[in-house]
């Protein structure tokens, strides 16, 4: 009897400590009656509790300790300002609604390695947010653990004698276009403004990618943190030659960047219209036939000034999805080639925007995609050869669509044409992680906008993107786009260089903390 009251007394102990931090639902959990320790108390609930308060008190040792030796602007606490700033900053809601025991918002280099000893040293549970601007729950957001968030490394330098921009972290690609534009030079960064540097590391597309490679093939230096809180300086010459290939589209489990030193590309100035290009709005109607002009366009286009991103989509209207097909072309000249663009400019559209424009304008075409309160969820997948599959794909999608119309804002099936030419150059310029077959493919990807507020996603709609996932899995030599795939995706086994990765893993992670502490991409 008296275990039992000591046991009772514990028990509601912990419930105190672990109630205003856990969901309600799983604390009352255990309340459930019928268990081997009697009445009113539920064994497995309240080990899972007992867990949570364990790791929960370890988090906050480590960051009063970090504090202390930091100092209590660069380790703030919930309701502090930069911890506000912070949990405002993801653009997919799910990631704001998390609660870090604190967040660190370094100032220098040293502040990220210190951090990252004393997660190393005490097993601590993080997250890293630059943008912030992923749709993977928890990849830059961690619940009462240890958030580094790069919101004052912002700084962006040019070397005009080497033709080098060095970037820090916190940069978007808006930033970096504004900070760059009066040299005529841009960084293949995103093809959104508000996208942040995360972008390079899990390989990047942008509007020069074409001709030019994925944005990571840009990057010819980076300095890193590694997991126990060392760093170092990693190119394609030195010792770490292999790290360096590894970050460079393998996401974010190989250490942490802290600055990107890259080559960009001479574009012009924003009063240079050395482009032509916007965008085309279509009806229903027309959306198999742009699919159908999209594959041959990757097939036999071989002009790499050419650009195009398709946005078939829907947005929800009294429970109905209205179609919101958009696809924004671009060439590097002064018109759209009917060579080149010509299939799909005779296809019946509503609406057209294309006139000459500057590179930098051409990336505002969509938006800077700041806008933030919804929760997102991306998908991915690819697609080879002839349009069957993609079609296929794209009528699963409409049925998604309809059924999930009453449950979210909107939902996209997103196109990138990859030429052979872009996949060719990659390699020129000595490979990245991808290391796709030699040959042209189609990434696509789903991204589902949920409604303003939502914090949880409905059953129902989880139950079809795993549906849409498992009928359209990506093509053998065409790999999973990392920014824009969901988190239970394996893209690593899409890449050529699968079995590179996992060594080079094993070698910089021997002990798999990355993997263990954190939330990423799975398969390493």
């Amino acid at each position: 009897m008296l275990i039992s009251i000591r046991l009772g007394a514990f028990f509601i102990w912990v419930l105190a400590t672990v109630w205003v931090v856990v969901d309600k639902p799983f604390v009352l959990n255990a309340l459930a009656i019928n268990t081997q320790w009697g009445p009113g108390i539920n064994q497995d609930a309240l080990l899972n509790i007992t867990t949570l308060t364990s790791e929960i008190a370890k988090s906050t040792r480590s960051c009063t300790n970090l504090r202390e030796e930091l100092g209590s602007d660069i380790v703030q606490l919930y309701g502090e300002e930069e911890y506000v700033e912070a949990m405002r900053n993801p653009a997919s809601f799910f990631n704001s609604i998390q609660r870090p025991a604190c967040v660190v918002v370094p100032r220098v280099d040293v502040h990220v390695q210190r951090t990252m000893a004393t997660i190393y040293r005490d097993r601590v549970r993080y997250a890293v947010m630059s943008g912030g601007h992923t749709g993977m729950t928890g990849w830059n957001s961690v619940q009462d653990g240890i958030l580094i968030f790069f919101g004052k490394m912002k700084s962006i330098t040019y070397d005009e004698s080497r033709n080098r921009a060095t970037i820090q972290p916190g940069v978007r690609w808006g930033e970096a276009l504004s900070q760059l534009e009066p040299y005529g030079v841009a960084p293949m960064g995103g093809r959104l403004g508000d996208i942040g540097t995360g972008l390079l590391l899990g390989g990047g597309v942008s509007y020069l990618a074409p001709e030019n490679g994925w944005s990571t093939d840009g990057v010819t230096e980076m300095d890193v943190v590694l997991v126990d809180g060392r760093q170092v300086t990693v190119n394609a010459s030195n010792q770490y030659s292999d790290l360096f290939r590894a970050l460079k589209g393998g996401g974010s489990r190989f250490g942490i960047v802290t600055r990107f030193e890259v080559e960009p590309i001479r574009v012009g100035r924003r009063s240079d219209k050395n482009w032509y290009g916007g965008v085309i709005l279509y009806p229903e109607s027309s959306a198999e036939a742009l699919i159908r002009a999209v594959h041959k366009f990757v097939q036999t286009n071989t002009d790499p000034k050419a650009a195009a991103l398709f946005i078939l989509g829907y947005v929800m209207q009294n429970g109905k999805p209205v179609a919101s097909h958009t696809v924004a072309y671009f060439y590097k000249g002064s018109s759209l080639p009917r060579d080149v663009f010509g299939d799909f400019l005779d296809i019946p559209h509503d609406f057209e925007s294309l006139a000459p424009m500057s590179y930098i304008e051409a990336t505002d075409v969509f938006g800077a995609g700041d806008d933030r309160g919804f929760g997102h969820r991306f998908s991915g997948t690819s697609f080879v050869g002839e349009p069957e599959k993609c079609l296929k794909a794209f009528r699963d999608f409409q049925r998604f669509a309809t059924e999930s119309a009453h449950v979210v804002n909107s939902t996209v099936f997103g196109l990138t044409p990859i030429p052979l030419h872009q996949i060719e150059t990659a390699r020129k310029k000595g490979g990245n992680a991808l290391q796709p077959a030699l040959r042209p493919y189609l990434s696509a990807h789903w991204n589902t906008v949920f409604l303003e507020g939502q914090e949880q996603i409905p059953a129902k709609v989880e139950l079809g993107l795993k549906w849409l996932m498992r009928r359209n899995p990506p093509c053998s030599g065409a790999p999973l786009d990392m920014n824009e795939s969901d988190a239970t995706q394996n893209v690593y086994a899409t890449y050529g260089d699968y079995e590179f990765l996992k060594h080079v893993y094993q070698k910089y992670d021997p002990t798999r903390f990355n993997v263990r502490y954190s939330q990423g991409p799975i398969g390493l």
